[in-house]
């Protein structure tokens, strides 16, 4: 089989493992016969569902975003392992399996860290960490919540987006498949939290947050980690 149908493979996998129910991805695992999914660091993840081993993902944020943050006084901040563009418009996250990859029972894809919202007319600061990606049931991203260090929310969905919009973009690459400037949308939840906060108006709701653009970095049969698609 070429190289070039078996990426198309791998990015067909990774579009059934996104848009499928969690339990019937996990059925679907569960009767393969791979060695068990390596460890994870905090999260042990859904059995036998596996997205990539490694890879890297990028946050570029809207212009609405950033012309928001300018008007309200607001400085973003990247928590370890999260790392801030040099121009301060994005940011970007590991993948890999020590930081969690694969999906919980909630249909997450965990990130160990987080951003750091400081507003400075209150002086109050808004944490959200830890991080997840959600698969299912609604794609998006959600995260912990504190606010000047004193958390408040286990989860909160920051930003939302759709399966069609997430699986456009979906493209083969060297090492596996991406997935193209993924729109996360500010949510009514994420709007109201930092208008409660900082006593000044939210992100606008439905609003552009930024896109996402993950690689996920994975030749099946040329890595010893399992994944939760199908060997070919």
């Amino acid at each position: 089989m070429s190289m070039r149908v078996i990426r198309r493979l791998t990015v067909l996998a990774a579009v059934a493992a996104l848009s499928v129910p969690l339990g019937l991805a996990s059925a679907g695992a569960a009767d393969s016969n791979s060695a068990p999914a390596p460890h994870t660091a905090v999260a042990d993840p859904f059995p036998g569902v596996y997205i990539s081993p490694w890879g890297d993902a990028q946050v570029e944020l809207s212009p609405e975003l950033l012309t928001w943050m300018r008007i309200e006084g607001i400085t973003l901040a990247a928590i370890s392992p999260f790392e801030m563009d040099a121009d301060g418009r994005g940011f970007s996250m590991p993948i890999g399996s020590t930081a969690g990859d694969g999906l919980d029972s909630k249909g997450r894809i965990f990130y160990p860290g987080g951003l750091s919202f400081h507003h400075a007319a209150s002086g109050r600061t808004i944490t959200l960490k830890p991080t997840y990606i959600r698969v299912m049931p609604t794609p998006g991203y959600s995260a912990g919540v504190a606010v000047d260090g004193v958390p408040i929310a286990d989860e909160l969905m920051i930003a939302d987006t759709t399966p069609a919009e997430a699986l456009l973009g979906a493209r083969p690459s060297p090492t596996g498949f991406r997935l193209e400037r993924v729109p996360f949308r500010i949510t009514a939840e994420a709007s109201r939290l930092f208008a409660e906060v900082t006593g000044r108006p939210g992100p606008r709701v439905g609003s552009l947050l930024g896109t996402l653009t993950p690689n996920f970095d994975y030749i099946p049969g040329q890595v010893s980690s399992p994944i939760g698609f199908p060997s070919f």
